[in-house]
């Protein structure tokens, strides 16, 4: 019996492996697969830009010469790009070819990433925050879709893949930007030639120009021009770390470029129908309950999220007195715990139910934000570093799992509803910066901690409200309310799929 049961099993664990050597040798497939690599490179660029946006947030705010409160607006403004990009990249995407569209996504997002640095008035930089969102939204939606249409149903692991590209490209992001960051000191020194004595300013428009005249040799002297001094002036030359993810996100679009000249694109290739649902047909009144709470829920954890990795620089730097590079790396090892933890749930996920992953990483961040408001409080650093890794651990895996328990448990997760994140989404990136931004500055930098406990508090009950509703009012109406099947979760080896797809 025993060396029956040898012989059944090892085939079935060399299955991945033998199925995966065999199908490459498809073209089809391969091809699948290569483009498949094109789109983690794409993400992994992606997460690059996104974890830069909160270590560079005081260069840039030295650049346009504004403080905490004005400088918000660029998140906001990153967000109504961000929104209205993935709408409007969502209908193209079914209009033209899929390749192409990426690949001028993945430009214009070059593009913008290398003008924002350049742009000194607060309004031009604001416009060039919108385009840039407003692109990498193509980038966003546009690779999710083309992962689930290049795979179908076997794109689950994939899927989990992609998103732990976009966090490994967060954790770089800020140990790249760090040594281009400005020094934290006081106002600068400007020489103004035509009165022959010094004063300060702040490093605004003028400063800049002077940075950039220098840069190219050009920062000669003339009448009445107001130039900086070279000892005393802080430069951010947070330029060239823009210009790294210039260079990047065109290295990925290259390869899309490649794919849409040289390679004919098989337009009719599409993923397997889906299966029909089998739950029955809700009432409109209930289904707008239950959409409204999925709503509440990603808007909350949306505006956590974003919340804490935008901020997270500008409260340790401002409001308890570390260094930039400090505030940088604090920033790096609460996305190295994010993309730890976001890989580690590919295999977890196959141990727990959705719904218990969902319920432990809420307990965890709340109970992680309450320390980490504690720590503020009493200026103990050490605690502030370890709960950024408990959050970073408890948030990593919120979005999709909660994405799976919504389409498995409540309602199928349709256009509409996944429209209805999207806005509930990027509404969140647009509120708490102005919000957040005005407490910090006017009150006191102490509300990014006690916003963010608030907000994980919130997200718990949000949570534990709609497993009611799916329990008590959502069972009338489909068998799958209640009841999770481990057998969902199971791996399907004994179909010889390759990687695992649906475990």
């Amino acid at each position: 019996m025993e060396v029956d049961d040898i012989e059944m099993r090892t085939p079935e664990k060399k299955s991945s492996f033998v199925q995966f050597k065999k199908n490459f040798e498809d073209p089809v497939y391969k091809n699948k697969f290569i483009c498949t690599m094109f789109l983690f490179w794409a993400f992994i660029v992606l997460g690059f830009s996104a974890g830069q946006g909160g270590p560079s947030f005081l260069d840039l705010m030295l650049i346009t010469n504004t403080k905490v409160e004005q400088a918000s607006a660029l998140f906001t403004s990153g967000a109504i790009g961000f929104m209205i990009g993935a709408f409007v990249s969502g209908f193209l995407y079914e209009k033209c070819n899929k390749l192409l569209l990426l690949a001028a996504c993945l430009v214009g997002s070059s593009m913008t990433s290398a003008v924002i640095p350049l742009c000194t008035p607060l309004p031009v930089m604001i416009a060039m925050y919108f385009l840039k969102f407003f692109m990498t939204a193509g980038v966003d939606t546009g690779g999710n879709a083309d992962l689930l249409r290049l795979w179908g149903k076997d794109s689950r692991v994939f899927m989990q893949i992609l998103h732990f590209c976009f966090a490994l490209g967060g954790v770089i992001a800020p140990l790249v930007t760090e040594p281009f960051l400005a020094p934290k000191s006081a106002q600068p020194m400007i020489t103004t030639d035509s009165a022959n004595e010094s004063h300060l300013l702040e490093y605004g428009y003028n400063s800049t120009i002077a940075y950039v005249q220098d840069l190219l040799g050009l920062n000669g002297i003339s009448n009445n021009m107001t130039t900086a001094s070279t000892e005393d002036t802080p430069k951010s030359q947070i330029l060239f770390a823009f210009i790294i993810t210039a260079v990047l996100f065109l290295s990925a679009a290259v390869p899309f470029f490649v794919e849409f000249f040289l390679r004919k694109v098989d337009k009719k290739r599409k993923p397997e129908d889906e299966q029909e649902d089998d739950r029955q047909r809700i009432p409109l009144p209930v289904y707008v309950i239950t959409v409204a709470l999925i709503g509440a829920f990603f808007f909350c954890y949306c505006a956590l999220e974003e919340t804490f990795m935008s901020f997270l620089v500008v409260f340790t730097v401002e409001g308890m007195g570390w260094t930039k590079p400090d505030g940088a790396l604090v920033t790096s090892v609460f996305w190295g715990s994010f993309a730890a933890f976001r890989f580690l749930g590919i295999f977890f996920i196959k141990m727990l139910a959705p719904s218990s992953m969902i319920i432990l990483c809420l307990v965890i961040l709340s109970a992680s934000l309450g320390a980490f408001l504690i720590c503020s409080l009493f200026a103990v650093n050490i605690g502030i570093w370890i709960s950024s890794v408990g959050i970073g651990l408890a948030i990593s895996i919120v979005f999709p799992t909660t994405f799976t328990w919504v389409e498995e448990h409540v309602i199928k997760v349709t256009g509409k509803v996944t429209s209805v994140i999207m806005i509930c989404a990027a509404s969140a990136g647009m509120a708490t910066p102005l919000l957040l931004g005005y407490l910090m500055e006017e009150v006191t930098y102490m509300w990014f901690s006690y916003l963010l406990f608030l907000q994980s508090v919130i997200l718990l009950i949000i949570h534990i409200v709609q497993r009611l509703h799916a329990v008590f009012v959502l069972k009338k109406y489909h068998s799958a309310a209640e009841v999770e099947s481990t057998n969902e979760l199971a791996i399907p080896q004994e179909k010889g799929e390759m990687f695992d797809p649906n475990a």
